[in-house]
């Protein structure tokens, strides 16, 4: 009778389980796709940090991050971590950032030194900041930045931007 029990028992608990675990997050709002190209002085801007940031309350923001060829394909999140491509329809302000690293990783032939890199963290200042902007600030902020755009359910949700500072 007990090893029934404890069999009944760990059968439900693993269908609990493969039930929790199986379940697909979904968003609870349509998304609809959204590529942003940014380049700086009329050339691609890669690795550029992209966020749409919704002017009505109740929209919900998206970011990316551009590639080689300054696109960036943008990402809404939803409850509980769950993610959709693209964004919500509605007004946008675009903030673009992008920054390096005061700390570089140095390179063996092996590859990436972490040891001299933890060495280089422990002798620099713990009170500055980890990284250097190299776009104007104004870019990065909702209330400064100059590119809007537009999301729309028919598309194509496009959008080009040029930093020319």
């Amino acid at each position: 009778m007990k090893a029934q029990v404890l069999f009944l028992c760990i059968l439900v608990g693993l269908a609990v389980l493969g039930w929790g675990c199986s379940k697909e997050r979904k968003v609870s709002f349509k998304a609809f796709p959204v590529k942003v190209t940014i380049t700086y002085h009329g050339r691609p801007l890669e690795g550029a940090d992209v966020r749409l940031h919704p002017l009505d309350p109740n929209g919900r923001g998206a970011q990316g991050k551009t590639d080689a060829s300054g696109v960036a394909t943008m990402r809404s999140f939803g409850e509980g971590g769950a993610m959709a491509e693209g964004a919500m329809a509605g007004k946008y302000k675009v903030l673009v950032s992008k920054s390096v690293s005061e700390v570089e990783i140095p390179a063996t032939p092996e590859g990436p030194d972490y040891d001299r890199m933890a060495a280089q963290e422990a002798r620099a200042d713990p009170y500055a900041s980890s990284s250097k902007p190299l776009l104007p600030l104004k870019y990065s902020s909702w209330e400064q930045s100059p590119f809007e755009c537009e999301v729309t359910e028919a598309g194509p949700n496009e959008f080009t931007f040029d930093i020319p500072d």
